[in-house]
């Protein structure tokens, strides 16, 4: 994006890289893989050791991650004022179905998923905080379309541009606002395969400080198919409950 700080998504893809790569990492491994100068490179991870977030490991020098970024992280998510008052719904909701269980909110014609709660299955679906999606493909772009004024909604929507991720993507304004208006009707919202064939979602919006949110369960296609109307009864009940909080 044009109004990314290039400095700061350094910084971000370092930690990124990682992640991905679990295991120390040389100047010139972190220089080749994020297509950097080794001079830029190695000033920000100098930068990076001098506050403490990264280390030398041993004597070939390789950086690896502390664990001061994630105790700053854990604090900051464990006093997050809604998480906080959240969390032990979502995870009891999670607790009751055995799904996994999300929270998301709208980021311009994107979902962001603010925290994922994993359900307790083998076969699960396993989407993390911090991915993001397309408005159009899922339970929970249906339900925070769902959750806008109508104008807005279908003023949205026809601006969006659709691609397709499976068969069952849908990649029309008219079929996705024909989807959310039978969501409204049922009072919840369902998407079957509109990522990925073997992932489902079902779903429902709800205001938190003036601001839209869903609530959504996501699990392997048959079992969401097959367990509809138990899921759909426990996302209905708890966005009343979190309404009613």
């Amino acid at each position: 994006m044009s109004s990314d700080v290039k400095s700061a998504v350094r910084v971000l893809q370092i930690f990124q890289l990682f992640a991905e790569l679990k295991m120390p990492a040389s100047l010139a491994t972190v220089s080749q893989r994020l297509d950097m100068p080794k001079s830029s490179c190695q000033a920000l991870l100098r930068t990076l050791e001098a506050h403490g977030y990264l280390a030398n490991r041993d004597e070939t020098k390789d950086y690896y991650p502390t664990r001061k970024l994630f105790e700053e992280m854990r604090v900051i998510v464990e006093q997050d004022p809604l998480l906080k008052d959240l969390m032990p719904l979502l995870q009891a909701l999670s607790d009751e179905t055995g799904e996994t269980v999300f929270l998301a909110r709208r980021q311009g014609v994107l979902v962001h998923y603010m925290e994922v709660v994993q359900g307790r299955q083998a076969l699960r679906f396993a989407g993390l905080a911090g991915d993001r999606r397309p408005l159009y493909i899922g339970a929970a772009g249906q339900s925070l379309l769902g959750g806008m004024p109508k104008a807005e909604r279908v003023a949205l929507v026809n601006q969006l541009e659709f691609e397709r991720y499976s068969p069952n993507t849908i990649v029309s304004a008219a079929a996705l606002l024909k989807q959310i208006d039978e969501g409204l009707k049922k009072g919840w919202f369902m998407s079957v395969g509109g990522f990925q064939l073997e992932v489902s979602s079902i779903g429902n919006f709800v205001w938190l400080n003036d601001s839209l949110y869903a609530i959504v369960i996501a699990a392997p296609t048959q079992r969401v198919e097959r367990n509809q109307k138990s899921i759909s009864r426990h996302i209905v009940d708890l966005c009343a409950r979190v309404t009613q909080r």
